[in-house]
């Protein structure tokens, strides 16, 4: 069945132009609700069509192509096509030692940021997912512990099974043996617009782990500690990236106060997209309510407005919003409580900003067929305009938005983070020569005809785009010897480029110091 709302109060809002690529159009779908799920499409007025298999989409995951048009979903668990069915190949996944878990859901997922969808290349895709392996699912099942020990990915390939798509490898694992208190899993495109950073909180070890993600492999884990985390890790927590992925939100953490345990606090990281160096900002604290509702008011969700300049806090029973731009600590303004009488409210859950620049609020227990919204999410103040109850659907109980990073997000052309794209470099100049590679000598000779041009600078990056060493090789040099005893063994991107700064050729190459 199939029947088109279009939803009047809803205008397509005016998007910065770095952002109206073809790539975003790959954020124009949202998969919500719960049995059946619903199609939420953005390209012109919210149309909402209904689906017909997936289960248990507290929040899933989905994709786009860049036409616009609906490729996949995950629910965390499973993986759906653009009809709404099971995909081939994609029951299972984020199982990679065990189904119990999948099997108690009845093959549906509960919890929140459990899986992201990611491109790779020729019309494949990653979806990786934070799940549980079959012993730490019977603690959990048990009442014993909750805890989540395993990062994993599935890929999808869009050409198979008549362009529905098919798992072609299911619950490949990346991380084991971990201890995540939760599944919060986000990501951001690389600065140089072609790989991506995924980033995994581990809240238990005050750190987040990342990868590169590229077309072709993956790099990682890189490990970023945190100094300033709070007191003690919430179970209800998301972290996220602003629009232009400049910075990282995270409410991975509560604090101790002199009235005790404060859920609400929402830490704020500048975030370097070429490094990916996560450096501590600030953090917030709004209000913690143990007395109003009939449960202790805690954060839920986070959630930027679409400028960035204000980010959003979903509670239990109330909705707050931050200037992170205010050093104030506690400048959390209320913008709303329940949006309907206590007896019929759901609790809010997490939200998500939509194309059109609204912000959507989920709702925990998905009993209603509403959802509220924002309007005006970059207003500082109530003049945001929170409509309640705004969107309405006939077909299905309402969850929450999916778990998507920002598709269309490009290149930063203020920036050089040339060492992380090697492919054309390194078909482009084959006069080079570096021996020994890998070298367990502590040097690396280097023979290029460029030497012979004039003055060549041969500088050495880590995996993150970090510089680490540099050397000038004069005019005329028939061997340069580089120096990397003070490096730690690894993979490193050697580079050379012309020390004129007229144009000239560059190039650069893999080394691996043993």
């Amino acid at each position: 069945m199939k029947l088109v709302f279009l939803l009047l109060f809803i205008g397509v809002n005016t998007i910065c132009n770095s952002l109206h690529s073809q790539e975003y159009k790959r954020n124009y779908n949202w998969v919500v609700g719960f049995v059946p799920g619903l199609k939420f499409n953005f390209s012109s007025n919210l149309s909402i069509d209904t689906f017909t298999y997936l289960t248990g989409l507290r929040t899933g995951s989905c994709i786009s192509d860049t036409n616009g048009n609906l490729l996949f979903f995950s629910n965390g668990y499973g993986i759906g096509d653009y009809e709404g069915n099971l995909m081939q190949n994609g029951d299972t996944v984020n199982s990679p030692d065990g189904s119990m878990l999948y099997s108690y859901y009845g093959g549906g997922g509960i919890f929140d940021q459990t899986s992201i969808i990611l491109p790779k290349k020729d019309n494949t895709y990653y979806v990786f997912s934070t799940g549980m392996t079959d012993s730490v699912a019977n603690n959990y099942l048990n009442h014993i512990y909750t805890e989540f020990d395993v990062l994993n990915y599935s890929i999808v390939d869009m050409d198979s099974n008549a362009g529905k798509g098919k798992v072609v490898e299911k619950n490949k694992i990346l991380l084991e043996d971990q201890h995540y208190v939760n599944c919060a899993l986000t990501a951001v495109k690389h600065a140089n617009g072609k790989d991506w950073w995924l980033v995994k909180a581990d809240c238990a070890n005050h750190r987040y782990q990342e990868f590169i993600v590229r077309e072709d492999t993956i790099l990682g884990p890189y490990y970023q500690t945190i100094v300033d985390t709070g007191g003690f890790c919430a179970w209800l927590s998301q972290i996220y990236f602003s629009n232009d992925g400049n910075i990282f939100a995270s409410s991975m953490y509560g604090q101790y106060d002199a009235n005790g345990y404060n859920f609400n606090r929402v830490d704020i990281y500048n975030f370097d997209r070429c490094t990916g160096n996560i450096i501590f900002k600030n953090y917030y604290i709004a209000p913690y309510d143990t007395l109003t509702y009939p449960n202790d008011d805690m954060k839920v969700g986070i959630c930027f407005s679409p400028d960035g300049k204000l980010i959003y806090m979903s509670n239990l029973y109330t909705i707050y919003q931050i200037d992170v731009e205010d050093s104030n600590k506690y400048n959390a303004l209320l913008i709303t409580g329940p949006d309907t009488t206590i007896a019929q409210f759901p609790w809010y859950s997490t939200m998500a900003s939509g194309p059109n620049g609204k912000l959507y609020i989920g709702n925990s227990n998905g009993t209603r067929k509403f959802m509220s919204y924002v309007d005006s999410p970059n207003v500082k103040g109530l003049g945001c305009n929170f409509v309640p109850q705004g969107v309405w659907q006939p077909y299905t109980n309402l969850k929450s938005p999916p778990n998507m990073p920002n598709y269309g997000l490009g290149k930063d052309t203020t920036v050089n983070c040339d060492p992380i794209g090697l492919e054309e470099s390194e078909k482009k100049n084959e006069r080079v020569t570096i021996f020994p590679n890998p070298s367990a000598l502590g040097m690396f000779n280097v023979e290029c005809s460029m030497f012979n041009e004039r003055d060549v600078e041969l500088e050495v990056y880590t995996l993150l785009g970090q510089k680490v060493l540099s050397q000038v090789v004069k005019r005329g040099t028939l061997r340069a010897e580089v120096d990397v005893r003070g490096l730690g063994a690894g993979v490193y991107f050697l580079k050379a480029g012309l020390c004129s700064p007229q144009a000239g050729e560059t190039w650069v190459r893999k080394v691996v110091v043993e």
